[in-house]
């Protein structure tokens, strides 16, 4: 991972999405995510490892998306990178200067 992001690094498409939770027929709530803009983005792979969730094994991918700095970019949104399912856990402005955010990320398989 480099240092400073340069803005030709950034040759994926992806798609932010926000979380919204709508009421469901039984009383609950079901997470739903809307999109909200399409971005040039530097996706790297940081490394994999399995845990026992819920009973059974499941995979997580750690993943590092750095975009051009937007103001709207909180952890629980997610990115759609050509269907993959990126969940944003942490979002951090990297020299300080609003011009890249980084943004790590979880996939489950």
């Amino acid at each position: 991972m480099s240092a400073r992001p340069t803005i030709g690094a950034m040759r994926q498409r992806v798609t932010l999405e926000a979380p919204t939770d709508a009421r469901d027929d039984v009383g609950g709530f079901m997470r739903l995510y809307t999109p909200l803009a399409r971005l040039w983005a530097q996706i790297e792979t940081q490394g994999a490892e399995e845990q026992f969730i819920e009973q059974r094994l499941e995979q997580s991918r750690k993943v590092t998306v750095t975009i051009r700095w937007r103001a709207d970019v909180q952890s629980q949104m997610r990115f759609d990178f050509r269907g993959r399912k990126l969940i944003i856990k942490s979002v951090a402005d990297i020299d300080e200067k609003r011009r890249f955010l980084r943004c790590l990320c979880e996939e489950f398989s």
